[in-house]
């Protein structure tokens, strides 16, 4: 059966966080990046990370990791100046433009779900972040150099 990543795109919902799109066209906020991190060796938890940027311009991060039973998601505060630093590192990647990292499957030791959300419009690529390619590694780096907690490994025990 040919990878199309399904569990990955699917992990949000199955934590319990709302619909990208809804997300992102609720009242007050003018965008979403959201970072869904799927561990096929299963020895860290799953995780999805999402940034919402509210018109007020406070920026929020929301981490839910599978099988850490909160009654609400991880709530933490980012600074503007991280979020500008990852912005300009999406662009000059072209992330709009590109589409996912080829050649990807299960068996990569992880798969990122990288999306961004503004009203309605919804753009995303897949990447397998241990397989350093161009453009791909500077989306990646930019991920962990501007936003690690979105990206923190939680043994599972």
């Amino acid at each position: 059966m040919p990878f199309d990543g399904t569990d990955v795109f699917l992990l949000a919902s199955q934590l319990g966080l709302p619909d990208l799109e809804r997300a992102a066209s609720r009242a007050g906020v003018m965008s979403v990046l959201q970072v869904s991190a799927y561990y096929a060796e299963r020895r860290v938890r799953h995780s999805v990370a999402r940034v919402i940027e509210y018109q007020t311009g406070e920026i929020t991060m929301q981490v839910v990791f599978q099988g850490v039973n909160l009654d609400e998601p991880l709530r933490l505060a980012v600074d503007r100046e991280r979020m500008e630093g990852l912005e300009q590192a999406l662009l000059r990647a072209r992330f709009e433009q590109l589409g996912d990292q080829a050649g990807l499957s299960y068996a990569e030791r992880s798969l990122w779900l990288i999306q961004r959300a503004a009203g309605s419009h919804v753009h995303g690529i897949m990447v397998a972040p241990d397989r350093p390619e161009t453009p791909y590694t500077s989306i990646v780096n930019a991920i962990d150099d501007y936003l690690p907690e979105a990206i923190r490994e939680i043994p599972l025990r």
